[in-house]
């Protein structure tokens, strides 16, 4: 189940990069303190390559800001030792696949993205590369652990984008302590942390309503992997869904509709119901009516034929 948790966050992080340029474009501003104009192009390089083993690799996300600047993400929900090795390595291999020569590789500007609150990482890891007689060269590679960030930093640098995985302090809440007091904390930094933060990134222009739909998407997604899991260990049984309108997916509209029409249905339903009551009441009133005056008719012919 882990493993299963690891890959929704892996996932995640994918999808995020489905975003708007304009997302996008912000993202990298805030993380490694650059200034693109809003409107700059983003593309997407390959980011699969096969090694000198015929063994394929694949980076998490390389992203190129107006055709000339690469950036190399990779996000990590536990500490790795050798995840320095492999930014290197694929920064290497990005090198020779995009270069426009035989003798100048330039490599991506790297950056590893720790989803957990890893303790004793520092702001760039180091790898000391010696050429012999060329000299030593270091590789530096910044580290971005999130959840050291709150959201005021976040909203501040732009980072909205990332916002979905402040869920992630749920872990430390339900390790810690499974109480409802603790889950009606979560459900508190949902609503602040997370809801108030997309609506206020896109009141500014920070993101497009698209954008926001799909953070919110996200957010729920991530929320329910969480929930089944934590569920399935025990001890969070007053873990509840999100409260009704919390969140809008695609497919709220559906069910909004449904629960309208089924409300219809049942309000068209009494309404027949009270129309055949009132109905059969009348005709039961005519009836006796029509008996009455029947009698009464009955009785002058029997006067008349006296």
């Amino acid at each position: 189940m882990e493993e299963q948790i690891y890959q929704i966050y892996d996932r995640i992080f994918k999808r995020i990069f489905t975003l708007s340029n304009l997302a996008i474009v912000n993202m990298i501003n805030g993380l490694f303190y650059t200034n693109y104009p809003p409107d700059s192009t983003v593309t997407y390089p390959n980011k699969e390559f096969i090694n000198t083993m015929l063994k394929k690799r694949i980076a998490d996300m390389f992203v190129t800001i107006n055709g000339t600047h690469t950036y190399h993400l990779e996000a990590q929900i536990q500490k790795d030792n050798n995840i320095v090795l492999r930014v290197i390595d694929y920064g290497f291999q990005y090198a020779l696949a995009n270069s426009d020569d035989e003798i100048n590789l330039r490599f991506p500007e790297p950056m590893v993205i720790y989803l957990s609150n890893e303790n004793n990482i520092p702001e760039e890891s180091v790898i000391y590369l010696d050429f012999g007689t060329q000299g030593k060269f270091e590789y530096h590679v910044k580290n971005f652990v999130y959840l050291k960030h709150d959201t005021v930093e976040l909203n501040q640098r732009k980072l909205v984008i990332l916002i979905p995985f402040q869920l992630l302090h749920l872990k430390e809440i339900i390790h810690k302590k499974p109480t409802r007091e603790n889950f009606l904390k979560l459900q508190e930094l949902i609503q602040h942390d997370i809801l108030e933060s997309v609506e206020a990134n896109l009141k500014v222009g920070n993101i497009t309503l698209e954008d926001a739909n799909q953070l919110r998407e996200l957010t729920r997604q991530l929320y329910d992997y969480l929930y089944v899991h934590y569920y399935e260990i025990g001890g969070c049984e007053d873990m509840k869904p999100l409260l009704e309108g919390a969140l809008e997916l695609p497919m709220d509209k559906y069910r909004i509709r449904i629960d309208e029409l089924e409300r219809e249905n049942e309000r068209i339903r009494k309404e027949a119901e009270e129309k055949a009551k009132k109905t059969e009441e009348q005709a039961k009133k005519t009836e006796e009516l029509y008996l009455k005056e029947i009698e009464s008719l009955r009785k002058k012919i029997q006067e008349l034929q006296k």
